[in-house]
């Protein structure tokens, strides 16, 4: 039998995050660390707000710090493995 699971690979946003963040490292490092566990990456897809409260709460938080740092989207995974059950 086969037992799934999505994972939220989170990224900064703003000028911080496009200096100091990789995306590609942070999805080959997440990876990484599921395939030590057992599981497989089977498919990732970019991930994009579409909650109209939390696209607002971002820009709050991009403004507040003088477009210095707020969360970013990032990328959703989901992995797969074989169990027992």
């Amino acid at each position: 039998m086969k037992k799934s699971k999505v994972v939220h690979i989170n990224l900064m946003g703003g000028l911080i995050g496009l200096l100091a963040t990789n995306p590609r490292r942070a999805l080959e490092q997440k990876i990484d660390q599921e395939n030590r566990d057992g599981w497989n990456a089977i498919y990732f897809q970019a991930h994009r707000d579409t909650n109209l409260l939390g696209i607002i709460l971002k820009f709050i938080v991009l403004v507040c710090t003088l477009f210095l740092f707020t969360w970013g989207a990032g990328y959703m995974v989901l992995f797969e493995r074989e169990t027992d059950e």
